[in-house]
């Protein structure tokens, strides 16, 4: 009888099933809930833009698994050998679900159903319930074939510690910080696994290094991670790296119109389906997704919610007698992405004809642009003249590390060891406590619709041109010293 069984990975190597709890644990890669996760792509629309980004949320959460049995390591030495105690095994079954109630194309079907019920608040907390990627993994852990495997490891009482975990409930807790925190198993598999797919550039992760100067330190409330002095770079190029995926990978801005595309389809045809008429949307009476807008607590349907639904039904919704499903649907059929303008560099070019502008420092300039961004796109959208059901203001913020500063260490901010005592990196880096941070904005508009890119650009500057001058005026008066009143 095999005592191990070991999965090749082209980021972790060999991942390896090992101990008692660890083969039960593999067992689950073939349960229908895991399954399913072959078929929702890590990185949603994204390989609309990086061909060979096709990498799954199967593949992803099989490398928390490896990277998280590493960590666990640390914090139970002898646990590969002896097998793990109650919480390192119900760690390593959180670190391998943590994904499991994903919907279609990850994110994307999540934020789209936002949108849905933001506009259609009668369909009720049931259907709330069924599209929250965190409610939907806790039912799958606690109320499925998914549970029954977790009772064998732990009893009556474990699935629901399985749940607790990934929902992030005991944050002193150092077998959560390794399921979710700024530094856990989830970052630090799709910080090396997603620029790898995508053929991005990054700072890159030297995973060995970190897990080898990965220390264990105490506090009034439980354990903590820290790294040594040796590993202080190391864990700034993580930080940094992690930062920078984003505008390049995570937010292109092709995705993003994607995604707001997606979004708009699927309120269309989940209105349709509410209104009785899905067949306007090209969907038979019998069609998954209106057997999930029926029925939308029963976990079976979510079986099918995975990204081959979607293209599966694709030429439904071209052929659908509703124009704004087929007109989308051919869309997503020619990779016609919608355009959008970006807020940001055309307040960039306003703010530089502006005299005072450059002389203001870096983080002053990043903020004069940030709130006139802001302002001047909350004026468009609020302009009925000019703004489409088509349109869509996207905007998302992201700071470098989100610091806690609690000094002796805490398993929730990333501790370092400097000059014997153990801090959070913000106190100690100076890349950290830069600051650095970035938002977006930007507004994607239907360039079917004649003259609606360029009567949106034209307002957009319009408003960027007073919202940047009081931006500047109002950083000018902060800084100007008070006059002597003698």
């Amino acid at each position: 009888m095999d005592t191990s069984k070991t999965i090749k990975d082209p980021i972790h190597g060999a991942v390896k099933f090992e101990s008692a709890a660890e083969l039960e644990l593999k067992k689950l890669l073939s349960d229908p809930y895991f399954q399913r996760l072959r078929r929702v792509k890590q990185l949603g629309f994204s390989d609309h833009v990086f061909p060979s980004a096709t990498h799954s949320r199967f593949a992803h959460s099989l490398g928390v698994y490896g990277v998280a049995k590493r960590l666990l390591a640390v914090v139970e030495p002898r646990g590969g050998s002896e097998d793990w105690t109650r919480k390192g095994k119900a760690c390593l079954a959180a670190a391998l679900l943590h994904d499991v109630g994903h919907g279609m194309f990850s994110h994307a079907f999540e934020n789209a159903m936002d949108k849905f019920i933001e506009t259609h608040p009668e369909v009720g907390e049931q259907f709330k319930d069924a599209v929250s990627h965190e409610k939907l993994s806790r039912r799958i852990v606690t109320e499925t074939t998914v549970a029954e495997v977790l009772e064998r490891i732990g009893g009556k009482g474990f699935p629901e510690e399985v749940a607790a975990m990934i929902e992030k409930q005991d944050t002193d807790c150092i077998y959560t910080s390794i399921v979710s925190s700024q530094l856990d198993a989830d970052r630090l598999d799709y910080a090396k696994r997603d620029p790898y797919f995508a053929g991005v550039s990054s700072g890159g992760i030297d995973l060995d290094w970190l897990v080898d100067h990965l220390r264990v330190g105490s506090h009034a409330s439980g354990q903590f991670f820290y790294v040594d002095s040796k590993a202080f770079i190391s864990i700034e190029q993580f930080m940094v790296t992690v930062f920078q995926l984003y505008p390049t990978l995570y937010l292109h801005h092709r995705t993003r119109g994607f995604e707001h595309m997606f979004s708009r389809l699927m309120v269309r045809v989940f209105e349709l389906i509410g209104e009785g008429a899905p067949e306007k949307a090209g969907l038979s009476d019998a069609h998954p997704l209106v057997d999930f807008f029926r029925e939308p607590g029963n976990l079976e349907h979510t079986l099918v919610l995975d990204d081959s639904l979607f293209w599966g039904s694709l030429h439904l919704f071209l052929a659908a007698p509703d124009t704004t499903v087929s007109q989308l649907a051919k869309r997503f059929a020619e990779r016609r992405s919608y355009p959008r303008h970006d807020v940001w560099r055309i307040a960039e070019a306003v703010a530089a004809g502006h005299r005072g502008y450059m002389a203001l420092s870096a983080s002053d300039r990043v903020g004069v642009l940030d709130r006139a961004c802001e302002a001047a796109c909350a004026a468009v959208t609020g302009d009925a003249g000019i703004w489409e059901d088509s349109c869509d203001y996207d905007s998302y913020p992201r700071k470098l590390y989100t610091e806690k500063r609690v000094d002796g260490g805490h398993p929730q901010q990333i501790n370092v060891e400097h000059g014997g005592v153990i801090v959070d990196i913000a106190s100690v880096s100076p890349i950290v406590a830069s600051a650095a941070a970035f938002t977006i904005h930007r507004i994607y508009y239907d360039n079917e619709v004649a003259g609606l890119g360029e009567r949106l650009r034209s307002a957009i500057i319009e408003r960027l041109e007073t919202a940047v001058a009081a931006q500047i005026e109002g950083v000018g008066s902060l800084s100007t010293p008070p006059a002597d009143p003698h």
